[in-house]
């Protein structure tokens, strides 16, 4: 051991080294991710677009144009970045949107105006 000084206070203190068995190391491992998931701030998964589409029985297609309300993460700055989907996030946007629908809300959409005739767009004309 070596011995030093502290700095704020002038006592001397000796510097220990700690050696670490595997099975502590493995019980401070956990008991970080423990607190990390408790914060939030656990790992999340991606996965690309045709997982999701697999795990949420749609298709690739719909995945892509529907990208940006799933959450995706573009990897990348180029023209055409690789797209990453969090399955949990997709998961309740499609919920939010199921339950919507079975509201009777039409999906972000106005309802149409019947198309009229010529001269039937025109209010009456007071007489």
């Amino acid at each position: 051991m070596q011995s030093g000084r502290s700095l704020d206070s002038g006592i001397e203190m000796a510097s220990a080294r700690i050696k670490l068995d595997p099975q502590a190391t493995e019980a401070i491992a956990r008991k970080v991710v423990e607190l990390l998931e408790k914060r939030g701030l656990q790992r999340r998964e991606l996965v690309d677009a045709a997982e999701l589409a697999r795990r949420l029985g749609i298709e690739r297609s719909w995945v892509y144009s529907h990208a940006i309300e799933l959450g995706a993460v573009k990897l990348g700055s180029g023209a055409k970045p690789r797209l990453r989907f969090d399955p949990e996030v997709a998961t309740r946007v499609l919920r939010r949107v199921g339950e919507g629908q079975a509201a009777g809300v039409s999906g972000g959409r106005a309802e149409l105006l019947p198309i009229r005739g010529p001269g039937e767009n025109s209010p009456p004309s007071a007489a």
